[in-house]
């Protein structure tokens, strides 16, 4: 990161993102109109007059602040809750919906929020390819749609010794799954990856890797792996390419499920009167997923007709916060602020007017939190490298 004086630390802040957690994972607080960081210090002045005037010669520090001022105009009830001091939120006239193939990122190995799903059943995740080409030698031919699809009209792999297979992703992955309607012979088939400069062998293992019979095709993925551009699509891409067809495979998809507890872990929420709460996932290192690799969701979950909290049913709710700033690429520096331990609390009246959109203003304290951060009992700011 520059040092002063530089040009490159100029900053437009943008990005803003605050995350709450009470204990139960973070949840992303929405769409922030305004906020205002504050630093409060409560001094002790000493004044001497030896000299014959009365002049400052010490000053203690009493207390230290850290308060984070701000309005989000989500006002989902989730959110109200902090501003009402709400009680539990219940659930009325409930039901069940579904829904299908909802992309979630897992990073790290924490738990991820599904979003506003509640009490999930009927989970099921799997691995997916966003795109996937078939390049004949004179023109590339689209297979996305049926390569997702179980159901899907199957396609011809390579058919002869001019043809590429493009496996893409927006995201990372190391492991691919090959369900075959024939199996295919092939003669020198090898995979590749793009460094950033050219394709580059790429080292595979499992039963799918020669496309003559249904299997994985596993790999690490390599240090130098970039992406680029195929067909118009910029993704993470492997292909395949044969020196000669005997029989060209026939391909039903590339999909396949994850599983529970080997993969990931799953925590279904809740949706009743002992509370609501978003379901999560979390990806687990020993699996098949490679940190922030984007998987497909599908579940069913709690549905209500409406919904109720009683106002000042509890005490401020306390959790930990994180205040995200990236700014987009050459508006300056990206920074976070991470309060371990803190309070929500409103800070004013909730205005209807309107001409405008409703806001909810909202103040987050940090607290002390010595006894498990000693070196920096009010939280960390951390400033990133990159700022172009």
């Amino acid at each position: 990161m520059p040092v002063p004086a530089s040009v490159e630390n100029y900053t437009v802040p943008g990005g803003v993102k605050l995350y709450f957690d009470a204990g139960t994972g973070e949840r992303d607080l929405g769409n922030i109109t305004e906020l205002d960081l504050e630093t409060g210090t409560e001094e002790l002045e000493h004044f001497s007059n030896r000299s014959g005037k009365r002049l400052k010669d010490r000053v203690i520090v009493l207390e230290e602040k850290l308060t984070i001022k701000f309005k989000f105009d989500e006002p989902v009830i989730e959110n109200l809750k902090y501003y009402f001091k709400g009680g539990d939120v219940e659930n009325l006239t409930p039901g069940a919906a579904y829904t299908v193939d909802l992309k979630l990122a897992l990073a790290g190995t924490l738990l991820q929020s599904v979003g506003q799903y509640y009490g999930l059943s009927s989970v099921t995740v799997r691995q997916f390819l966003d795109k996937v080409f078939l390049y004949n030698g004179a023109a590339f031919v689209d297979h996305s749609a049926e390569a997702d699809t179980e159901a899907g009209t199957p396609f011809d792999a390579m058919t002869d010794a001019n043809d590429f297979l493009y496996l893409g992703k927006a995201t990372q992955f190391k492991e691919v799954y090959a369900n075959l309607a024939v199996t295919g012979s092939y003669t020198g088939l090898a995979w590749g990856y793009w460094d950033g400069d050219e394709w580059k062998t790429l080292s595979v293992s499992g039963a799918g890797v020669g496309l003559n019979a249904d299997g994985a095709i596993t790999f690490t993925p390599p240090v130098d792996w970039a992406k680029t551009t195929v067909n118009g699509h910029s993704l993470y891409w492997i292909r395949a390419k044969a020196t000669a067809v005997a029989t060209p495979a026939t391909v039903n998809c590339f999909r396949q499920n994850l599983v529970q507890n080997t993969d990931y872990v799953l925590d279904a929420g809740l949706a009743a009167e002992d509370g609501r709460l978003p379901g999560r996932i979390g990806r687990l290192a020993t699996g098949m997923l490679v940190d922030g690799e984007e998987v497909k969701v599908s579940f069913t979950f709690t549905t209500w007709g409406s919904a109720r909290f009683p106002i000042a049913g509890s005490s401020f709710i306390e959790g930990s916060a994180r205040l995200e700033v990236h700014p987009d690429s050459g508006r300056g520096i990206r920074f976070d602020v991470i309060i371990p331990k803190c309070i929500l609390k409103p800070n004013g009246g909730i205005g209807l007017d309107d001409k405008k959109w409703l806001e909810v203003p909202m103040t987050l304290e940090a607290l002390d939190d010595t006894a498990n951060n000693p070196e920096a009992p009010l939280g960390h700011y951390v400033s990133y490298e990159n700022v172009t």
